[in-house]
């Protein structure tokens, strides 16, 4: 298990200081998926950048963005690209 962080940027940044423990790399990027959704029904407070969740892995490394925007169902988390 490794610990994961879900950041939300909009031109700024809200830190997610808890994270969540996660199985893997995968789990992470379904789980930004369900935030993603979750928040694209929220107002954006920043109109003139994109929203998007960052995955960060707990040795710091980030494992993906998802757009808020264009969030769709964590049926399609598998098929997310990971960032190097």
């Amino acid at each position: 298990m490794a610990h994961y962080y879900f950041d939300l940027k909009n031109g700024t940044t809200q830190r997610d200081h808890a994270g969540r423990e996660l199985r893997s790399d995968a789990e992470a990027i379904a789980q930004a998926y369900v935030i993603a959704d979750e928040v694209s029904a929220r107002p954006a407070t920043h109109q003139d950048h994109e929203r998007h969740v960052c995955v960060i892995h707990e040795d710091g490394h980030e494992v993906t963005r998802v757009p808020v925007d264009l969030a769709v169902s964590k049926a399609s988390a598998p098929r997310s690209k990971k960032l190097s």
